[in-house]
């Protein structure tokens, strides 16, 4: 065999064995998937687009403050997968599954709120939205001044609010506001030194009653005018932050004392031991409850009122266990009809509500910041608060607050 015929011999052999193998190789590629793409893998399918069936309570609610649930299909059982939305506001989803979100509401203020659903990685948002009604749930009051902030605050069942009020560190007497928030000079600064009152209540006659951290008592006229002192306690050192009226007319008053006061209208006193610094007198459903520190403690406490005195002391609410031992305090505290208990504090939330199981947590989360040194019921479900601020403002305020409860009564306003 000549040398040319060898060489053609192998090539043929090679090339056979090149189309041998390549035939094994697609027999074999033929029971295989054909691999997956790179954008199948990275980029995962829309998910479906959510429905909204319904949505509880029924208008209207309070923006920034009502819980809804929302009823429907498609939704995302990560809760924050979900998103709500009240027209162009965003709504805090507080838990999720496949049919049912619970949100509150956004903060916004309108007769007419569409509410919709959308879900990460869908493709559009719930058709058609829902339509809603919201409400505020607070709102500045009276048009104050950047530099004003009230301190003691009373209001009638009419509404109408009287507020002790300092401009900057200035004292600047006692304003009366209308229930739709007109403003007129109502009593005059005292002194320099008095020049605020951290305690004020309606009492017989339709006089205000009034402390400043001070052993006197104080009265302004009905109709206002200049404040006159009316009872003078002893020792000198007493200090009266806070007072309030029974069911009886009797007037109790109390501070940073070891003791609290009963006084009636003939001016006679009547001295009960309980020693704290007491910021918050309240009178509620047959009790005297006093709100304050002791032992570096923030407390409110009760007492039965037993014709005209008081029972044996009840701890209410322990406030330093829930909120912290050395943090915020109690400054004020008022009731609704109902039991529940509102606490003026200076902590992160300025309101805790307390329930009458005694539980608690902060009233409409996010809308206030501290201090709340005043709380007082005006007509209906409507709450004056004092000095806190909100979201709505930076600066100390009055706000009022839609609590959708009815307000305890003071019973000094309804005193002879």
């Amino acid at each position: 065999m000549t040398r040319n015929a060898t060489t053609l011999r192998v090539w043929t052999i090679a090339v056979v064995g090149v189309a041998l193998l390549l035939l094994v190789w697609a027999l074999v590629g033929c029971n295989e998937e054909p691999p997956a793409s790179i954008n199948d893998q990275i980029v995962p399918a829309p998910d479906a687009t959510p429905i909204v069936t319904g949505v509880t309570p029924p208008p209207p609610g309070l923006a920034g403050a009502t819980v809804l649930t929302i009823a429907g299909s498609n939704f995302s059982p990560v809760k924050d997968s979900n998103i709500v939305m009240f027209n162009n506001v965003k709504g805090a989803v507080l838990s999720a599954s496949p049919t049912q979100l619970t949100v509150t509401a956004g903060v916004i203020v309108s007769d007419t709120v569409w509410i919709k659903v959308g879900r990460l990685k869908s493709t559009q948002f719930s058709t058609p939205s829902l339509q809603y009604k919201l409400l505020p749930a607070v709102e500045a009051f009276g048009g104050l001044g950047k530099f004003d902030s009230p301190v003691g605050m009373v209001a009638e069942t009419t509404g109408v609010l009287y507020a002790s009020m300092l401009s900057g560190t200035s004292g600047a007497g006692v304003k009366k506001f209308t229930a739709d928030g007109k403003k007129t000079d109502y009593s005059p600064v005292l002194t320099t030194t008095v020049n605020r009152w951290t305690g004020m209540k309606m009492g017989w006659g339709g006089a205000l009653f009034t402390a400043s951290i001070r052993q006197i008592v104080w009265r302004i006229p009905p109709g206002g005018g200049a404040a006159v002192s009316w009872v003078s306690l002893t020792p000198a050192t007493t200090k009266i932050f806070d007072l309030d009226f029974d069911a009886n007319g009797n007037m109790w008053a109390a501070g940073d004392n070891a003791t609290v006061f009963r006084l009636k209208q003939d001016k006679s006193i009547k001295t009960v031991p309980f020693k704290a610094n007491v910021r918050a007198v309240r009178v509620y459903n047959n009790y005297l409850y006093l709100g304050g520190k002791r032992d570096s403690l923030e407390k409110v406490w009760r007492l039965p009122l037993v014709a005209d005195t008081l029972g044996a002391e009840e701890e209410y609410f322990n406030f330093s266990s829930v909120y912290g031992a050395n943090g915020p305090g109690v400054y004020s505290l008022t009731f609704s009809t109902d039991g529940y208990m509102y606490i003026g504090t200076n902590g992160a939330d300025g309101i805790v509500l307390v329930r009458p199981d005694r539980t608690s947590e902060p009233l409409y989360p996010g809308l206030f910041a501290p201090t709340t040194v005043s709380l007082a019921w005006g007509q209906g479900a409507y709450l004056y608060v004092g000095k806190s601020k909100s979201t709505i403002d930076s600066t100390s305020n009055i706000f009022r607050v839609n609590t959708l409860k009815e307000g305890a009564p003071y019973y000094g306003n309804y005193l002879p």
